[in-house]
């Protein structure tokens, strides 16, 4: 099926960057080694900057299924020639959170390597799955298109550039089943704004006009994704050339055609599609919204294929209140952590509600898939599910967001989990999590955390346990909260602590509530006094006079 582009010099523009110390790569790294947390089992592959290697978990006992990981060790000698790809792809991988965006999962640092332990994807690249099938229909082509768009459209609505979109940068999350990609490699990614980017960058057959010439937006993805699905459905670049120079011209007039093999068998749909994508001009090309709205998608789709909203998934949504910052960070290492078998038919449904395939859902999302699926919501059901998806994500759920909340009726978080978790934050290994590497713990966990939101959760801290927080204190934030969503079965003795706390807490308010109506009665009856005074002394005035 033609050939894919692993081997092609990726063209970059030397651009002057100030010399920064290796230690300011990562603020979540610090100097520890990775051999005393995972066990290495074999080279995955090399890199232009380091190894990436199979690895397994020392914590995962032997009554789990021993989880696979891809560590990527970055040699520090070479990071200190680019840093700041370094550390745009660390900030990247954090604030990535979709279905088919490969995830991180902690950041390891010693003396030589930087080391980034994220998801490992069984199925090899897109690149090495396409020679192996030779030919794909126009539904798989569908199918893996919608992905890749989905999380280019995710990225973008985070501000986010990949500019290296090619077969090689979408791994494969399994060898079985349906083709599932994940998108890989943020080397190249960065954060844009108002201005335009310059650096000229990414793979040449891929690469856009505008990239070419200097001067160009996020819209290149859109154009690098329209030529990934020309050669998928052809095995075929649309631009070619005797060399750079002559592919460069042919790329930059955006002239290119559909050959009587094999476009004579693929859909006019389909045709449109790419020359839509394939614009020269990046302001008349089409829109990665537009581009999923398109009809060669709704042709090609079955509903049928689509999987059924859960009743139960909008009950625990609508119900969920999570007891606080710190709990939600907690369960965030938890969720990243699991194995995404146990939550696949959640992946399918996520999808599915986001129908914008941005990797964000609304409460209107949920409501809009709900009727879809012949459900008749309530508004006071619908204001509840509003309350509580602003309370979770600020007004829209990502991708991990939504599985905390979904599963927030399963009985997933048990005494070996949260041990894990526990362990996860106790990063000097003295049996207490300390108020003042929680921050650090987070961040090498790959999550993201506001200023507003550490705030909350040190203010929640510091109630509960002070400066350090021992396993039983943990333990006890991560199991009270509602019956309704528990997440383990309690022992008498927890229940017990969570029945007196909860007695004492409403108490607590009884009283406060007491003082307050005591407060209010006493400021009216100064206020009638007050009345009584004025009406006294105006009479006097009167008489007087």
């Amino acid at each position: 099926m033609g050939i894919c582009t692993s081997k092609e010099t990726k063209m970059k523009r030397p651009v002057k960057a100030p010399i920064l110390r290796v230690a300011e790569v990562s603020s979540s790294s610090r100097l520890e080694s990775i051999r005393d947390k995972y066990d290495f089992i074999k080279v995955l592959g090399y890199g232009q900057f380091g190894t990436v290697r199979l690895a397994t978990k020392k914590s995962d006992t032997m009554s789990q299924k021993k989880r696979l990981y891809a560590i990527k060790s970055i040699c520090k000698d070479h990071v200190k020639k680019n840093l700041e790809s370094m550390k745009r792809e660390l900030e990247i991988l954090k604030l990535a959170d979709h279905p088919n965006i490969v995830k991180l999962y902690e950041i390891y640092e010693d003396t030589k390597y930087i080391h980034l332990v994220m998801e490992y994807c069984s199925g090899g690249d897109l690149c090495d799955y396409l020679i192996q099938k030779e030919v794909l229909t126009e539904k798989e082509v569908s199918a893996l298109m919608k992905q890749i768009f989905s999380a280019v459209n995710h990225l973008h609505s985070l501000k986010i550039c990949h500019r290296d979109i090619k077969p090689e940068n979408f791994l494969l999350a399994s060898s079985t089943g349906e083709p599932e990609v994940k998108l890989t490699d943020f080397g190249m990614s960065v954060k844009f704004g108002d201005d335009k980017m310059k650096s000229m960058v990414g793979t040449p057959y891929f690469v856009a006009p505008e990239v070419l010439k200097g001067r160009y937006g996020k819209e290149c993805d859109i154009w690098s994704s329209g030529v990934l699905m020309y050669f998928m459905l052809s095995g075929k670049h649309p631009f070619k050339g005797v060399d750079l120079k002559d592919l460069f011209l042919r790329i930059v007039k955006g002239k290119f055609s559909f050959p009587e093999k094999p476009w004579s068998h693929i859909s006019k749909e389909a045709k449109h599609l790419i020359q839509q994508t394939l614009v020269p001009n990046p302001a008349k090309r089409i829109s990665i919204n537009r581009a999923l709205g398109h009809p060669w998608f709704k042709t090609l789709d079955d509903p049928a294929e689509h999987p059924p909203i859960n009743l139960e998934i909008f009950s625990a949504l609508k119900k969920f209140k999570a007891p606080g910052k710190l709990w939600q960070e907690a369960m965030k290492v938890f969720v990243r952590n699991i194995s995404e078998e146990k939550y696949e038919e959640l992946g399918a449904m996520f999808k599915e509600i986001d129908q914008s395939n941005t990797g964000f859902v609304t409460a209107q999302d949920i409501v809009d898939a709900m009727r879809r699926n012949g459900y008749e919501i309530l508004g006071e059901e619908i204001e509840a599910l509003m309350r509580n998806i602003e309370y979770i994500g600020h007004g829209k759920l990502n991708y991990t967001q939504f599985l905390i909340a979904a599963l927030a009726r399963k009985r997933v978080l048990d005494d070996e989990a949260m041990w894990a978790v526990f362990n996860h934050f106790d990063i000097t290994h003295s049996g207490t999590i300390s108020l003042d590497n929680l921050k650090f713990a987070l961040e090498k966990a790959g999550c993201f955390i506001s200023e507003a939101d550490f705030e909350e959760i040190v203010n929640e801290f510091e109630l509960k346990a002070g400066k350090d927080m021992n396993y039983e204190e943990f333990k006890e934030i991560m199991t009270c909260f509602s019956e309704e969503n528990s997440f383990v079965i309690l022992t008498d003795e927890d229940e017990a602590r969570v029945t007196e706390r909860r007695q004492t807490k409403r108490l607590s308010m009884k009283r406060m509530t007491i003082r307050r109506a005591t407060m209010k009665e006493n400021q009216q009856l100064i206020e009638n006094k007050m009345e009584t005074f004025k009406e006294v002394s105006g009479d006097t005035k009167v008489i007087e006079n």
